[in-house]
C-alpha cells in the first residue's frame, strides 16, 4: 500500500487530538512523498498549527454536515483512518470512497471501516504509542514512537517572553499550576493547589497559575488563597500556542489530568499530574522521569474511570504534602532538564 492522499480524523477533544498528531509524524516516515491531511472540528486545529508532518488542516464545520460529506469525497483520499471513530467520523470515513478506511475494531461504528484496528494485548497504553499500535495493523513498515510536539508561532513565543520579562520572571525559578478541569472529577481542589502554591514559594520559588477562557476566576482563588506574593495569576492564554510558549519558559507544571497537561508535554516542559478517576498510564509517557503522576493509591477504587462521582474523595483527601514531596523530588531533574544537562 503507497497512499497518495491521507486522512486523519479525530474531530475532538484538543488532548486527544494533540495526542494523535504522532501518527501523523509515523505516517509522513512511511509515505514521505504522500499528501497527508487532518479533519477536526475548532479550535482543536490550533493544537495542529504548523506541524510539518501535516500538509492541510481541514477544520469540520458542522453547519453544513452535508456539505463536509461531499468535501471529504472530492478530494480522492486513498487511506482514511478514523481515530474518532463515532457516528459522525464514521459516516465520513465510509463516504469517503477510500480504498481503504480503517477504524477500531471495538466500538459501534466498526461497520464503516473495511480494515478494522484490533487492541493487542502487551501493547503500549499510552495514548499517541496506542494509536501508533493500532496504524502499524496497516503493515508500516517503519514503526516508532514519537511525542506530540506543538508548534508555537514567533509571535506567541514574542509574547510569552515580554510576559515573563514583565513579570520579572525566569525558566530557572518559576513553575506552573493548572488547577482548572472540565470534569470535576478530575479537578483537585483550588485549596489544595493554593497550599501546594506557598509551599512551593517557601523553597523561593515563583508559581504562575495558569488559565483560559472562563477560567480566571478559579485561577485567581488558587493565586489568593495562597497568601504568597510568589504565587500569582498567571496572563491569559487565550491560544494554544500562547499557551505552549508561556510553558516552555516555566520549569515544571502541575496539573490536573488535563488538555493543559497534554500540550505541557507536547511543548518539552516536565510535568507531575495529579490523577483521580481516571488512569495515569493512558496520559503520561510511560518511564520518562520528567513526567510523573501522583494519586491517593491507598483508596481501593483509585483509577475507576467514573466522570460522576459525587465525593471525588481521591482527589480530596490527596493532601497538598504528598504532591508537594513528589514535586521536590522532582525538581533536580528539572533543573537538569533547564540547564541541557544529562539526567541522573
Amino acid at each position: 500500500m503507497r497512499p497518495g492522499k491521507i486522512l486523519i480524523i479525530q474531530l475532538r477533544q484538543i488532548g486527544d487530538v494533540l495526542l494523535t498528531t504522532p501518527v501523523a509524524e509515523v505516517l509522513r516516515a512511511n509515505f514521505p512523498e504522500a499528501r497527508i491531511d487532518f479533519l477536526t472540528q475548532p479550535p482543536c486545529d490550533q493544537a495542529l498549527a504548523g506541524n510539518p508532518h501535516i500538509d492541510r488542516v481541514l477544520a469540520y464545520d458542522r453547519r453544513r454536515p452535508l456539505g463536509m460529506l461531499l468535501d471529504v469525497r472530492r478530494a480522492g483520499y486513498d487511506l482514511v483512518i478514523d481515530f474518532m471513530s463515532n457516528p459522525r467520523s464514521a459516516l465520513l470515513t465510509f463516504a469517503s470512497g477510500a480504498a481503504v478506511k480503517a477504524g477500531p475494531d471495538y466500538t459501534a461504528s466498526a461497520w464503516a471501516y473495511n480494515r478494522k484496528f484490533t487492541l493487542l494485548p502487551g501493547r503500549h497504553d499510552y495514548n499517541p504509542f496506542l494509536k501508533i499500535d493500532l496504524a502499524a495493523q496497516l503493515g508500516l513498515e517503519r514503526v516508532f514512537y514519537p511525542y506530540p510536539k506543538l508548534y508555537p508561532s514567533a509571535s506567541d513565543e514574542a509574547w510569552a517572553g515580554a510576559a515573563m520579562a514583565g513579570l520579572g520572571l525566569t525558566k530557572e525559578n518559576t513553575i506552573a499550576l493548572a488547577p482548572a478541569s472540565r470534569r470535576e472529577t478530575r479537578r483537585w481542589p483550588a485549596e489544595h493547589y493554593a497550599r501546594l502554591g506557598a509551599m512551593a514559594a517557601e523553597l523561593g520559588l515563583n508559581v504562575l497559575v495558569l488559565w483560559g477562557p472562563g477560567e480566571k476566576a478559579l485561577a485567581d482563588e488558587v493565586a489568593s488563597a495562597s497568601g504568597s506574593p510568589a504565587v500569582r495569576t498567571a496572563p491569559e492564554t487565550s491560544t494554544l500556542g500562547r499557551l505552549s510558549s508561556l510553558l516552555r519558559r516555566t520549569s515544571i507544571l502541575v496539573s490536573n489530568c488535563s488538555g493543559t497537561k497534554h500540550v505541557a508535554q507536547a511543548s518539552g516542559v516536565p510535568t507531575l499530574g495529579v490523577y483521580g478517576s481516571s488512569r495515569p498510564g493512558s496520559w503520561t509517557p510511560p518511564d520518562d522521569p520528567l513526567h510523573q503522576t501522583v494519586r491517593n493509591e491507598s483508596l481501593h477504587c483509585i483509577g475507576c474511570g467514573s466522570n460522576d462521582c459525587p465525593d471525588a474523595v481521591c482527589l480530596k483527601k490527596l493532601s497538598p504534602e504528598t504532591v508537594f514531596a513528589k514535586l521536590v523530588r522532582m525538581l533536580p531533574l528539572t533543573r537538569q532538564k533547564v540547564n541541557n544537562e544529562p539526567l541522573s
